[in-house]
């Protein structure tokens, strides 16, 4: 039934629940686990805060590889398969949908809000926004 599950991540609480709760489905029915953090990239028209960013996008882009390489070994560890990818954009809720939609997702398992983490990654109004926009059921995860 759900082959192939995907978590949006943003190191926040709600996505880390939102992660245990898809390796409790994927264990369940033998999905794998795909994770992806997206990164927020300004637009080009703000350019003056372009090299600031870049230095903090590194930093950040560092950090998201390191807790999403920790969670596909806790992927590994449960015997679930779980790809993992970073990601830039400037419209998460459009990232997101793109991503789930060419990929054959089957059931998206999210945060119902986003938060410190990788700021600001996933905010509150991306849990709707992806759901508005998602053609596969999405559940939301306190």
């Amino acid at each position: 039934m759900f082959k192939h599950i995907f978590v949006p991540y943003d190191g926040s609480n709600y996505s880390k629940h939102a992660f245990q709760v898809a390796l409790e489905i994927a264990t369940k029915f033998g999905s794998k686990i795909t994770l992806v953090t997206c990164l927020f990239r300004p637009p080009e028209d703000e350019s003056f805060y372009i090299s600031e960013h870049i230095k903090n996008m590194d930093s950040l882009k560092n950090n998201a590889i390191i807790d999403l390489a920790r969670l596909q070994e806790i992927a590994k560890v449960n015997k679930i398969s779980a790809d993992v990818h970073v990601m830039s954009c400037n419209s998460a809720v459009e990232a997101l949908t793109t991503f789930a939609n060419s990929n054959k997702v089957d059931l998206i398992v999210m945060g119902t809000r986003g938060n410190t983490g990788f700021k600001p990654l996933l905010l509150g109004s991306v849990s709707i926004g992806v759901s508005q926009h998602a053609t596969c059921p999405i559940l939301l995860v306190k």
